[in-house]
């Protein structure tokens, strides 16, 4: 745990959904077992892109559209580029992009979120990159390429379950240690970079927010 669970459930408790349709997918996501963000950590994007207000979104990892469709109702005038490479997942978050009728404005793609770095010739205010957390680093280079001045480069789960600075843990899960290692380089990179300011958050599993000077 990386938040004591009695302050988390107290956190999650005031930060209950409040819209109807969201808590739907929330329910689907958990009986179905599919990862999405939680309560805390919407209500944290929802205030970010509130403030940033950024025009143009790219997020990493769509799942049922959860975190897109958070996103696209904190600011109207937002657009947002989704990537997912399971094509069951990208059927499930257009349907859900459908219901709440931001289909204009969030467009899912399916594809592998690295190989979409490196041919993409766009650029974002905001990346948000929730996908295979081995993979973090490389997405955030190439990330890098792709923000605007000012933009915000904001990465989940990023303490892995606490386990990014537990050693012990690492010798009772080794099918975790190249994961743990990974993040471990990550966060160190980003950390050091001087053209970027970031702060790393210790809510639900550890968030990173990279801003771009």
């Amino acid at each position: 745990m990386i938040v004591d669970s009695n302050v988390e459930n107290y956190i999650r408790s005031l930060s209950n959904t409040k819209d109807s349709r969201l808590f739907k997918l929330e329910k689907y996501a958990k009986e179905n077992h599919v990862p999405i963000v939680e309560s805390e950590v919407a209500n944290f994007i929802n205030i970010l892109v509130t403030l940033k207000k950024p025009k143009n979104i790219l997020e990493l990892g769509t799942a049922i559209g959860y975190s897109s469709i958070v996103m696209g109702l904190s600011f109207s005038d937002s657009n947002i580029v989704t990537l997912e490479k399971n094509s069951k997942m990208v059927e499930i978050a257009q349907n859900n992009i459908l219901k709440f009728g931001l289909e204009d404005r969030i467009n899912v793609v399916e594809c592998d979120a690295y190989e979409y770095l490196l041919n993409c010739s766009s650029k974002f205010d905001m990346i948000f990159i929730d996908a295979a957390k081995g993979q973090y680093l490389k997405y955030f280079k190439e990330s890098m390429k792709l923000i605007n001045d000012m933009g915000i480069i904001v990465c989940d789960n990023v303490l892995f379950r606490g386990m990014v600075c537990d050693e012990k843990a690492l010798t009772k899960r080794h099918r975790k240690i190249t994961i743990v290692k990974r993040l471990n380089e990550f966060l160190k990179y980003i950390s050091n970079l001087e053209e970027y300011k970031t702060s790393i958050i210790p809510i639900d599993d550890g968030m990173s927010i990279s801003y771009k000077i």
